[in-house]
């Protein structure tokens, strides 16, 4: 688990770098219609925003997955000691 949040980490750091590389270029670019500029630096926010939402949920899935991990576990460890008090 821990190789997937370090990956998670990596893929999310670069996606950051690629936006921003993609709005540094736009912002420095002189001869590109204003209006064209305009729509790929708010493409470039809205994706963003999109990439923090897709790792909020992800984040929100793990948790709920490792809650329910921690359940099944504690299920199992009742049903082994109903177990034992049954075969005694």
């Amino acid at each position: 688990m821990t190789y997937v949040i370090t990956m998670q980490d990596e893929v999310e750091d670069r996606i950051e770098q690629v936006l921003n590389v993609i709005v540094c270029t736009l912002e420095q670019s002189s001869n590109m219609r204003k209006a064209m500029k305009q729509n790929l630096l708010e493409t470039a926010s809205t994706l963003k925003l999109l990439f923090v939402r897709i790792k909020v949920s992800w984040d929100k899935k793990t948790s709920e997955m490792n809650n329910v991990t921690e359940q099944v576990a504690k299920l199992g460890i009742q049903m082994k000691r109903c177990r034992n008090i049954q075969q005694k």
